[in-house]
């Protein structure tokens, strides 16, 4: 009885770690959003939207779609290099006081990378899901983003996911793949560059990613 009850205090213990985690990395997420958004300097921004028009949509610049330009913010935050070689994000760390707990979650953060995942199944809270090349299979808390959309069994979605206490979490919008094409694309594509440059999986993610999700948002 008493192992019982040790199981469940340790088990209550690591939802409400979860939970404060959860709250921790929301509220980075958020101060890390709105410093790329307002306090970074104009020649930044001009420069990051030149680079990812001419890497990623091929045609002049002209007025970004909602779908893009959510698109674009989230590179620019996470994926984006400065001219001094360094993401907004590591920058926003960096440059803020931060406790040494959410500092850690800032690390965590920094090497999330959009993700191709299978919702195998859902409830209100929790998702189920394939990573669809390694084909390994983990249990992810859904933010409020995913709550005000519909996440539906099946379908393809490109993620950024980060390990918390017992669950993974997913940070930032997630992105529904129109095309079954995608796997098979993105397959194909990293075989390539990684046979020709050495490039490593996740690397490849956060270079390459918008690739394969902007056709779904035309």
């Amino acid at each position: 009885m008493q192992e019982q009850e040790s199981t469940l205090d340790l088990e209550q213990f690591r939802q409400k770690k979860q939970k404060i985690a959860e709250g921790h990395i929301e509220d980075l997420y958020r101060k890390a959003y709105e410093y790329a958004l307002k306090e970074t300097n104009i020649r930044e921004k001009v420069r990051a939207k030149m680079i990812f028009t001419k890497r990623f949509l091929h045609h002049d610049e002209g007025r970004m779609s909602p779908g893009v330009e959510k698109l674009f913010q989230e590179w620019f935050l996470f994926d984006y290099k400065t001219i001094l070689g360094q993401t907004l994000f590591f920058q926003f760390l960096q440059n803020h006081p931060l406790h040494e707990s959410t500092k850690f979650l800032g690390a965590v953060m920094l090497t999330a990378a959009w993700e191709p995942i299978q919702v195998v199944e859902k409830d209100d809270r929790t998702i189920n899901c394939r990573t669809l090349i390694q084909g390994d299979e983990s249990s992810v808390k859904i933010n409020h983003v995913c709550i005000e959309m519909e996440i539906t069994e099946g379908q393809v979605y490109f993620v950024r996911k980060v390990p918390l206490v017992t669950h993974q979490w997913i940070i930032g919008p997630v992105f529904s793949m129109k095309s079954s094409d995608v796997t098979q694309n993105l397959k194909s594509r990293f075989s390539q560059m990684n046979q020709k440059t050495g490039v490593l999986w996740r690397t490849f993610l956060k270079e390459e990613a918008p690739h394969f999700i902007l056709p779904s948002l035309s």
